[in-house]
């Protein structure tokens, strides 16, 4: 029994002791998890698979370095399927009505503060520039 409550101990020490991989997309309540603790800005990404603006979104500018490397140093992602059953009910929470949609909130005081949203596809130049805007307004150094 000791033995048993040594390794559980022992574990979730481990699992609290590990760094946040901030290059990972996370599903929304972990990520939500990870940008409270980390005073980070949380991008929820609305997607679906049906959603031909989401596939030039992923390929051509979510993919590109510039992008990560903004992500990276000032965000935490959450993935979330529009169509999944969790999806539908933050779509309808977060007023998220189509996809690609993104939506941006900075912690504040234990809650949620939204900070910005985006609809629709976009240029790589576009996006990484509206990234920019909303660490700015946020005060966000290292937004680079």
């Amino acid at each position: 029994m000791r033995y048993m409550l040594l390794v559980l101990v022992g574990s979730l020490l481990m699992v609290s002791a590990q760094e946040v991989d901030f290059d990972r997309w996370y599903p929304y309540g972990q990520a939500s998890q990870y940008a409270q603790s980390h005073g980070r800005i949380l991008m929820v990404y609305f997607w679906s698979h049906a959603c031909p603006y989401c596939d030039q979104m992923n390929t051509f500018v979510l993919s590109d370095e510039a992008v990560s490397k903004t992500l990276r140093q000032r965000f935490v992602v959450a993935s979330v399927d529009s169509q999944s059953p969790e999806g539908r009910a933050l779509s309808t929470q977060m007023r998220a009505l189509g996809t690609p949609s993104f939506v941006f909130f900075v912690p504040q005081g234990g809650t949620w503060k939204e900070a910005g949203r985006l609809f629709g596809s976009r240029t790589r130049a576009q996006f990484l520039s509206e990234l920019r805007q909303i660490c700015a307004k946020v005060g966000g150094e290292g937004c680079g």
